[in-house]
């Protein structure tokens, strides 16, 4: 606590210690849209269906064929709808009522979800021409993005991929699946760098997610302790390198 030097004890003690108001805004996925139209511009957010509080306040029956629902307070419990006609919507409504009763602080202990509203978006679905959604996670140190961690097939055969900022692979493993093929510079490229950087100025470390669909740009989340400070991150070098960029 006293001297970190490693990436993740670095971010154990910001998360213990920082607190600062504007973190509650940008970890909900609602309010953050907000932030992200001030600094970077509303064409960048992905369409937005509705913001809800229950299930009982969403229309099903005008939902789209495809949509995305995101919890705006927590991560990892989302659904994702390719075809609402195989979706069964009472058995989804039950499974969103517990996630609305969870207190994301309580399990993380991530400040930034202390007290935060329980609702849930509803978005459009997006994915390029391919059918694809990939995902780039930008860690960004002091408003500088250093490296970029790709997710590609995220609900089939989930895999992940650490490059450094000019897109070669950095041969460092931060997840259990390893992306192992080539993976290609997506279209404006250097624009979605110059958005992280945007995003990030001001804050000592911020992983600014987005998602690029044929070159169109679009902003996905703020997350300022990634794996909730446990991700391992090999080889152990790595951890010093990321730890000296953050500045306290």
């Amino acid at each position: 606590m006293d001297d970190p030097k490693f990436f993740n004890d670095k971010l154990l003690v910001l998360k213990l210690t920082e607190r600062n108001p504007l973190y509650k805004k940008l970890v909900d996925k609602y309010e953050v849209r907000e932030y992200v139209k001030e600094k970077i511009g509303k064409e960048y957010l992905i369409p937005l269906i509705g913001i809800y509080s229950s299930p009982s306040e969403v229309n099903y029956d005008k939902l789209p064929d495809k949509f995305a629902l995101k919890p705006t307070a927590g991560s990892q419990h989302n659904i994702i709808c390719t075809d609402k006609s195989t979706l069964d919507w009472n058995k989804e409504s039950k499974k969103l009522r517990k996630w609305l009763k969870l207190d994301f602080y309580r399990r993380t202990r991530e400040w930034p979800y202390k007290n935060l509203k329980n609702r849930f978006v509803i978005e459009e679905f997006i994915e390029d021409s391919k059918g694809n959604t990939a995902d780039y996670k930008f860690w960004c140190f002091n408003g500088k993005p250093v490296t970029v961690q790709v997710h590609t097939d995220r609900f089939n055969d989930h895999k992940k991929g650490m490059f450094d900022i000019e897109f070669n692979n950095q041969l460092l493993d931060y997840g259990e699946k390893t992306i192992d093929f080539k993976i290609d510079k997506p279209e404006n490229y250097e624009k979605m760098v110059e958005l992280a950087r945007i995003l990030s100025e001001g804050f000592p470390f911020v992983r600014i997610d987005l998602y690029n669909l044929d070159g169109r740009i679009f902003f996905g989340e703020m997350t300022f302790y990634p794996a909730n400070c446990n991700g391992k991150i090999r080889p152990l070098k790595y951890e010093q390198l990321f730890g000296e960029m953050i500045l306290r």
